[in-house]
């Protein structure tokens, strides 16, 4: 079976979509177009235990996806889903050009500065219109970290540590 660390989360079941046991699902990319090539996923049962899911049947819908997966065929059955976390494996996902990363390895990762003073840890990335914003968590407060070449100088997945330049008026 797979280990936990080859697991990547892609989404959660947010609702159920009419009476024949369809499913939305929320996708952590804005290309809901990828999502369309997995005819495989996994669901995290929260003893750990996972769940194999195949999917028969997918579609983009408005900012959601509609799934139909085999063996939920009844409304009853795609209910108790909703809420659940959605994963594949790590060798399912596409290759990254260099300097890429994907969300899910960077959330959790310790924030310093190029001078090694500690910022904080990423606890979530927004997109936005020019460039992805990585939210830093600093205690009670949090800043916001312009994911850019001009700030971001290294990013180290094995330390788990992403090192940025300050800029004037960024911290």
């Amino acid at each position: 079976m797979t280990k936990e660390e080859e697991l990547v989360r892609i989404g959660e079941i947010v609702n159920t979509h009419g009476i024949h046991g369809r499913l939305h699902v929320r996708y952590h990319n804005e290309d809901t177009r990828g999502f369309l090539a997995y005819k495989r996923l996994l669901l995290k049962h929260p003893r750990g235990r996972l769940e194999v899911l195949e999917v028969t049947e997918a579609r983009i819908h408005r900012k959601s996806i509609i799934v139909q997966l085999r063996g939920v065929n009844t409304l009853d059955q795609a209910e108790h889903l909703v809420g659940k976390p959605l994963f594949v494996e790590r060798a399912s996902l596409p290759e990254l050009e260099e300097g890429e990363y994907y969300w899910t390895d960077l959330i959790g990762m310790d924030v310093v500065t190029t001078e090694t003073e500690v910022v904080g840890q990423i606890v979530r990335i927004v997109r936005t219109g020019a460039n992805d914003v990585l939210v830093v968590g600093q205690g009670r407060k949090e800043l916001l970290i312009p994911a850019t070449e001009e700030v971001v100088k290294e990013v180290d997945l094995v330390s788990r540590r992403l090192v940025i330049q300050v800029l004037e008026g960024l911290i």
